[in-house]
């Protein structure tokens, strides 16, 4: 019962009861003063029975009148508890009217799109939609009015989006419930932003996917080209990985995209793969191991990160906007540094891409590093074959000479003291040959695993040379080869180990007076340019064939020369060793018919 009826019906009782009291009160009079009292014994009854029941319906209205009280504040409870609910809610909740005009915005609408509730308030829902949907939402609004669904859930064929007030479309869940109040059609949409959860699926679905590519491949050189191309497109448009070798070198590998133009200002910095004392961002993650994102690349971040002139301009030339430099690291090794860029102004990467960078990273480095094993675990089966080789073919050819000079003596030996001296004279070269070259084994086993003994002092360049001279002069001079050398003054003393740098020019010398023919010449010099004494060996043999020139210093290669003159194919690869050992370098330049020039560079300092 309506509160204003309640009130209605109590005053009608209250005055029934007050009316009833003056009219007994006046009859009962009469009667009395007529002398009539069992009549008025009868009508003061009548007055009582009925002022009892005006009575008892009085205080049932006060009940109901209490009851709807407490009713009627439950009810404006409800109606709090349920505006607060929808007004803190993180999902827009919008109520539109038959007209389909927005009658209720909430503040969970008003974070998502970016619309104030004032600004809102009767336009019309189909504001929020792409242009694309706005066609057909009024049809699909009718069609649910007409239906006999009291809420239905939107999307279920497609996804939706909404429209913020930016522009800026997202990806939404949605549902429509349908009301009729005092037969009006009501609606309310309760919409959510799932551009997160979509963001975390697609993540997902990008990390599975890159799984499944760094599995197809064991090999080296494909897994970094591999690498390389996993983040383009779908998160950057170049990626670019820098790979420390075992030396201290970087390696630079990049990706390719269906731009040719970019493909080409990438081809430019391919060279540029940075040293370990470089300006380069590079250097710095590699040594902290940490990621960094650099939101905004500004012109001023790439000048501070060049060298060069030249450098800062083919940087430039790539085009980044935005870029995020992330660690590879397996079993707490770290091998070196991807760095994803964009080069599109809309694409800007933030603490979300930074982590998705990372957990690529992580994948990636394994892939690296199952490769990078795989390529040693292979190399290390080679060098077990060139092993025997070596002991099964050029041991063999000392120990038979040893035998042969061995059964002579016992089974005829000979009669001059000459001819004896002579086949134990051979026994003692068969020795020292087997020895040379178990001591090379030792030196390239000692080189690969890392524990070359070098001991260092300061030392005089020209001692070594002279020793190194000396040991071939015989040899030189037997062969009817000219041997010189040249030692200008002012050389610096290096800090070396004598005997290894001494090993290192023998070997070089051995080599050239091997290919060197009788009338021919080898020359040492030394020369100091910058920070740096190097030594050369300069011949006038055959030369080395270009397409071998990328082999000479590698473990057991011989080219056909090198073959038909004999030798382990340890002696270059051991002088690499040991020169790398004390933080220098060694090349060659060389041509068919021209002769060769072996050069090696040492640091003053």
């Amino acid at each position: 019962m309506p509160r204003s009826t309640n009130r209605k019906v109590a005053v009608t009782l209250g005055v029934a009861l007050s009316a009833l009291a003056v009219v007994g009160s006046i009859a009962i009079d009469r009667i009395w003063q007529d002398q009539q009292p069992l009549l008025g014994t009868l009508v003061l009854v009548l007055v009582s029975v009925v002022s009892a029941m005006l009575v008892a319906e009085s205080s049932s209205v006060r009940k109901d009148i209490e009851r709807s009280a407490q009713a009627h504040q439950a009810l404006r409870a409800s109606e709090a508890r349920m505006a607060g609910l929808v007004g803190v809610a993180a999902d827009a909740i919008i109520s539109v009217d038959g007209s389909g005009r927005i009658t209720l915005f909430n503040h969970g609408a008003e974070q998502i799109f970016g619309y104030g509730a004032d600004e809102m308030l009767g336009r019309e829902l189909s504001v929020l939609l792409p242009q694309r949907f706005r066609g057909a939402h009024g049809g699909h609004m009718a069609g649910f009015a007409a239906s006999t669904d009291g809420a239905r859930r939107m999307g279920e064929r497609r996804a939706i989006s909404g429209l913020r007030k930016n522009g800026a479309e997202f990806p939404a869940d949605a549902s429509i419930l349908k009301l009729a109040v005092e037969g009006e059609l009501t609606f309310t949409v309760v919409m959510r932003d799932i551009t997160e959860r979509k963001r975390v699926e697609e993540a997902q679905r990008f990390l599975a996917d890159a799984g499944g590519v760094l599995t197809r491949t064991i090999e080296i050189d494909e897994a970094l080209a591999l690498v390389a191309q996993l983040p383009v497109p779908r998160m950057a448009d170049v990626c670019v990985l820098d790979l420390a070798d075992d030396g201290g070198r970087m390696r630079r590998v990049a990706s390719l995209s269906d731009d040719p133009a970019l493909n080409a200002r990438l081809a430019a910095i391919m060279g540029d793969a940075p040293g370990p004392d470089a300006a380069s961002a590079v250097v710095d993650v590699l040594r902290s191991r940490q990621s960094l994102l650099v939101e905004t690349v500004t012109d001023e971040w790439i000048e501070a990160h060049s060298e060069t002139p030249e450098l800062l301009e083919r940087q430039r030339a790539v085009g980044a906007t935005s870029l995020i430099l992330v660690p590879l690291v397996a079993r707490g090794e770290a091998l070196g540094v991807m760095t994803v860029i964009s080069v599109r102004p809309d694409r800007r990467y933030g603490a979300d891409d930074v982590a998705l960078a990372e957990q690529l990273a992580e994948r990636a480095a394994f892939a690296i590093d199952n490769a990078r094993l795989f390529g040693r675990a292979r190399a290390a089966a080679s060098a077990r074959d060139d092993m025997l080789g070596v002991v099964s073919h050029d041991l063999r050819n000392p120990v038979n000479a040893i035998g042969m000079c061995v059964r002579a003596l016992r089974e005829n030996p000979p009669e001059s003291v000459q001819a004896r001296n002579e086949l134990v004279h051979a026994i003692a070269e068969a020795a020292d040959w087997m020895d040379r070259l178990i001591r090379d084994l030792l030196d390239v086993a000692s080189i690969e695993s890392g524990r070359l003994e070098i001991v260092c002092h300061r030392e005089d360049v020209r001692p070594i040379v002279d020793s190194a001279i000396a040991m071939f002069a015989r040899g030189a001079e037997a062969r009817a080869v000219h041997l010189s050398h040249a030692v200008p003054d002012g050389i610096p003393a290096l800090n070396v180990d004598a005997a290894r740098l001494l090993q290192v020019l023998a070997n070089l010398l051995a080599n050239a007076l091997a290919h060197t023919d009788a009338g021919g010449s080898i020359a040492l010099s030394v020369s100091e340019q910058a920070s740096e004494v190097t030594f050369t060996v300069r011949d006038s043999g055959s030369g080395i064939p270009a397409d071998e020139l990328p082999h000479i210093f590698e473990r057991h290669w011989r080219g056909h020369a090198s073959a038909r003159k004999g030798g382990s194919g340890l002696g270059l690869a051991i002088s690499r060793g040991i020169v790398v050992a004390h933080g220098g370098r060694i090349w060659v330049e060389s041509e068919p018919g021209a002769g060769s020039a072996f050069h090696l560079s040492l640091p003053t300092s």
